[in-house]
């Protein structure tokens, strides 16, 4: 038995939540004007964001979906004055802190390689919502809890940062001691410390997380378990932490 979480409505755009056919949400094709048009133009700020992705078609419809409903789901919960996008690819759910939230002051986008998407969606960005070419900071370096960048209180996010990767945003995380949100994927089974009963009977999966979840709350963190829409992803489960003073 694998409990992945359970399914839950949009909450950033709830006018999906009427639709019966959910099947084009989890596609890996582009997000173009058909989409825009179709669902999503209503003359709001992510309406004029979402237009010009359309126009583009350079990011995955569901990576648009993914990082939206999670930020929505994380937003006020993790926010400090600096956020770092860990893992970041294209670098989506950091530009939405930047975008949306004004008591972000920074926000780093990080991954150890930079795919070309990242700078035109950073352009993007900056043409819709000018307020945010101060706020980002855009790092194709290693990660790691030695960085440079590391700075004490920031908040660490990251979206499907694959195996043991997402560890890794814990562990800084707890080096900043920083608030945490993270959307786990690709679990490896030998990492997991979870115990054989709880692997077997709650599902390797959901055992992994609570293990993870036992970390934190270790080190002083107030966790809860969220999800985005299993129509985006079956991997829908998000762990915050929240660094009790």
């Amino acid at each position: 038995m694998n409990a992945l979480a359970p399914d839950v409505k949009f909450n950033f755009f709830p006018q999906l939540n009427k639709l019966e056919d959910k099947s084009w949400m989890h596609s890996n094709s582009d997000f173009g004007t058909a989409q825009f048009q179709r669902f999503f133009d209503d003359g709001t700020l992510q309406s004029k964001f979402l237009k010009r992705l359309g126009e583009e078609q350079f990011l995955p419809i569901k990576e648009v979906l993914e990082c939206f409903e999670y930020f929505a789901r994380i937003r006020k919960r993790v926010r400090a004055s600096e956020v770092c996008d860990l893992c970041c690819g294209h670098g989506l759910l950091g530009i939405l802190f930047a975008m949306f939230e004004k008591s972000v002051e920074r926000v780093y986008l990080v991954d150890k390689t930079e795919p070309p998407s990242r700078q035109k969606l950073i352009s993007i960005t900056k043409e819709v919502a000018p307020w945010t070419a101060e706020k980002l900071h855009n790092k194709a370096v290693k990660i790691s809890t030695e960085s440079e960048w590391l700075n004490k209180g920031m908040a660490v996010v990251s979206a499907h940062a694959c195996g043991k990767l997402t560890d890794l945003c814990i562990d800084i995380a707890l080096k900043a001691e920083g608030n945490l949100a993270i959307l786990p994927c690709c679990y490896p089974k030998k990492a997991c410390q979870a115990p054989q009963a709880l692997q077997l009977n709650l599902g390797f999966e959901t055992a992994f997380d609570v293990d993870r979840t036992y970390r934190l709350e270790s080190n002083g963190y107030q966790v809860r378990w969220d999800s985005i829409p299993a129509a985006i992803s079956p991997m829908n489960r998000i762990i915050t932490g929240r660094k009790m003073v």
